[in-house]
C-alpha cells in the first residue's frame, strides 16, 4: 500500500510510547487495534479527572453535545440545528481540538481499526469528536480486508459490506464464510488445518459468528465457538458484554460467563493507572494491586460501571437476559505469561474457566466471598504466589424495555 499510494509507513517503538509516537509522527492514515484505541481513552480520561474543576465540567459539557451531533457532523448529514453546531463549533475550538492535537490525531484524514470487536461506545466517542475512525473485517488468511466502512456509511455495530470481489456468507451455524480472489492457498506443510478451514466449495471459515442487517452490512457478534445461549434459550455473546465494561477506563480486562446458565456473572480486571489515580486523589492508601483491588471503594465504583453496563443491555432486545448479576475483582492482571491471554491479549476463555474454576464456582454458589491462591510468573522467569480472599458482590438488574412496554 505505501508503494501504490506513496506514503510513509510508521510504526511505534513499543506499546508504552504510542501516544508520544502519535504526537511525533502526526499521521494521515492511523490504524491500530481498539487495544490501542481503549489504551489512549484511558489516558484522556485520567488527566480528565486531574484537571481543574472548571477544565472537567467543560470537557464533560461538550462531550454531551459531541456525542449528541458529532457524528452527524462528520459525516455531513442533515438534522443538526444551528444552535447545536454552533455548540460543536465551540467544541472544536475549547476541547476535540486541543485533545486531538495532544493525542496526535489532528491531521487524521481517516482512521481504521481491526482485529478483534471493538466496542460501540469506543468507537462511538472518537467518531464524536471528529476522528474519522472506520472498522474493517478481514485477516491473514484472506489476505487482510474482506469488510471494510465507506465514509458516510459507517455504523457503531458493524464493519461494512464486503469488498467487491469478495463473496461472504453465514453458514447454519451463523459461522461467517469467504471466498476471495485473495484467499490464501493454504497452510504451510499442514494439508490437514487446510482442508478443515476451507471446504469444497472454496469458502474460508473464518470462526467468527455474525450476520447481516438489512442493508447488507455485516455485524460480528463475536468468535463462533464462544457465542451461546442462556439457560432460558436468548443469545450470549461475552464479547460484547465485555467491550461495554472495558468502555470505562477503570476496567482494564473482563471476562463474562453464562453459556448454558440461568444468569450472567463476571470477573474483573481494574486499571492500576485509572484506578490508582482515582484512589490517590480520594486519599485511599494501597500497597499494590491485590490491596487496590479488594477495596470497598474500588467495588463500589467498579459495581457503578457494571450497573451502567446492565442498563445499556436492558434495551437490546438480543442481549437484555445478558445482564450481569454477579462479578468480582481478580486478585491480580490477566497476563500472557501465565496463559490468561493470548499475546495478541485476547482472553484464553477455557484456559480461565479451568484455572479459576473455584471462583466461577462461589459466583454461581451465592457465596459473599472465596479465597484462592494462583502461581504466577515473574519477568525475570521466577515463579511465585499471589494469595487473597475475594469479595463477591451482587449489583442491580433492569428490567428489558421490550417486556417493560
Amino acid at each position: 500500500m505505501a508503494h501504490l499510494t506513496g506514503f510513509c509507513l510508521n510504526c511505534p517503538e513499543s506499546p508504552n510510547t504510542v501516544m508520544t509516537d502519535l504526537r511525533e509522527i502526526g499521521p494521515t492514515y492511523y490504524f491500530g487495534p481498539p487495544r490501542v484505541y481503549e489504551n489512549i481513552l484511558t489516558q484522556v480520561m485520567i488527566r480528565i479527572e486531574d484537571a481543574s474543576w472548571i477544565k472537567r465540567t467543560l470537557f464533560h459539557s461538550f462531550m454531551r453535545v459531541a456525542r449528541r451531533v458529532g457524528i452527524r457532523v462528520l459525516d455531513g448529514k442533515g438534522g443538526v440545528g444551528l444552535a447545536d453546531r454552533f455548540l460543536y463549533a465551540l467544541g472544536e475550538l475549547c476541547i476535540y481540538g486541543p485533545l486531538k492535537n495532544v493525542l496526535g490525531m489532528s491531521r487524521i484524514r481517516v482512521a481504521y481499526t481491526g482485529g478483534e470487536a471493538i466496542g460501540p461506545d469506543l468507537f462511538d466517542f472518537y467518531r464524536s469528536i471528529g476522528v474519522n475512525l472506520k472498522q474493517l473485517y478481514g485477516m491473514t488468511e484472506t489476505c487482510v480486508t474482506v469488510c471494510m466502512q465507506a465514509s458516510g456509511d459507517v455504523r457503531l455495530d458493524t464493519v461494512g459490506p464486503p469488498m467487491p470481489g469478495v463473496e461472504v456468507k453465514i453458514a447454519e451455524n451463523g459461522e461467517v464464510l469467504v471466498r476471495a480472489p485473495g484467499l490464501m492457498q493454504g497452510y504451510y506443510k499442514r494439508p490437514d488445518a487446510t482442508a478443515e478451514a476451507i471446504d469444497a466449495d472454496g469458502y474460508f471459515h473464518t470462526g467468527d459468528a455474525g450476520f447481516f442487517d438489512h442493508d447488507g452490512h455485516l455485524k460480528i457478534i463475536d468468535r463462533a465457538k464462544d457465542v451461546g445461549k442462556m439457560a432460558g434459550g436468548t443469545m450470549f455473546a461475552p464479547k460484547y458484554i465485555e467491550n461495554k465494561l472495558k468502555f470505562f477506563p477503570f476496567i482494564k480486562e473482563a471476562v463474562a460467563f453464562g453459556d448454558g446458565r440461568a444468569q450472567c456473572n463476571a470477573f474483573i480486571n481494574i486499571d492500576m493507572d485509572a484506578v490508582g489515580n482515582w484512589a490517590e486523589r480520594r486519599g485511599i492508601a494501597y500497597s499494590g494491586y491485590t490491596d487496590l483491588a479488594g477495596h470497598a471503594a474500588v467495588y463500589d465504583l467498579i459495581a457503578g460501571c457494571v450497573e451502567k453496563v446492565n442498563a445499556d443491555l436492558a434495551g437490546d432486545e438480543l442481549l437484555a437476559d445478558s445482564q450481569i448479576h454477579r462479578f468480582l475483582i481478580l486478585h491480580k492482571e490477566l497476563d500472557p505469561d501465565d496463559d490468561e491471554l493470548t499475546r495478541t491479549r485476547k482472553v484464553r476463555r477455557g484456559f480461565i474457566a479451568t484455572k479459576y474454576a473455584v471462583l466461577i464456582e462461589a459466583l454461581y454458589s451465592g457465596k459473599a466471598s472465596q479465597y484462592i491462591e494462583t502461581e504466577v510468573k515473574f519477568e525475570d522467569g521466577r515463579q511465585g504466589k499471589v494469595a487473597a480472599d475475594l469479595q463477591i458482590r451482587d449489583v442491580k438488574i433492569f428490567a428489558p424495555l421490550r417486556k417493560a412496554a
